[in-house]
């Protein structure tokens, strides 16, 4: 079933029942994504437990994992993991690109495309100054940095790479 519409807003978004699947908003479209993998969580979740222990993030940021949010008015994403202002109320599912200080994707098979090439200049056009792109195989992690003010990402990257069990 194709959607009819290309008009919806984050407050359409917000207006989805509880038990809704898991979406994103683009430009105004409803994209439902799919659940992610074992593998695919395994590297969310060690991400997040990384930055959650406190010696690699300073107190007054908080990591957390699969929020909301919203770019623009008619465009949110998902990221897999966000670092984000501590003090936020913990009841919020989505987020202003303001209270975030880097994205986290980890990139499945379906998403290479969007991750690598769409999702950097969205969270940078936010203004939101950091982005990790996490590949599995191998497994890898590379950081975006947006330039201050600009609204778009530094096309120069760091890449680093580890052993990960498969």
């Amino acid at each position: 079933m194709r959607q009819q519409r290309a008009d919806y807003t984050l407050e359409d978004l917000l207006a989805l029942p509880d038990d809704a699947p898991r979406v994103e908003l683009v430009d105004g479209v409803i994209q439902v994504t799919p659940s992610p993998t074992l593998g695919h969580q395994d590297i969310s979740s060690l991400l997040w437990l990384w930055l959650w222990l406190r010696s690699h993030a300073p107190a007054h940021l908080r990591a957390t994992q699969a929020v909301g949010v919203g770019l623009s008015h008619n465009t949110s994403r998902q990221p897999d993991v966000v670092l984000c202002r501590a003090g936020l109320p913990s009841d919020r599912s989505r987020l202003r690109p303001t209270d975030v200080v880097l994205a986290v994707e980890v990139v499945s098979p379906g998403t290479r495309r969007v991750d690598r090439f769409a999702k950097p200049g969205e969270y940078a056009a936010a203004g939101i100054p950091f982005y990790w792109r996490s590949s599995r195989t191998p497994c890898t992690c590379t950081r975006t940095a947006s330039e201050t003010g600009s609204g778009r990402a530094v096309s120069g990257s760091t890449s680093w790479s580890s052993t990960a069990r498969s």
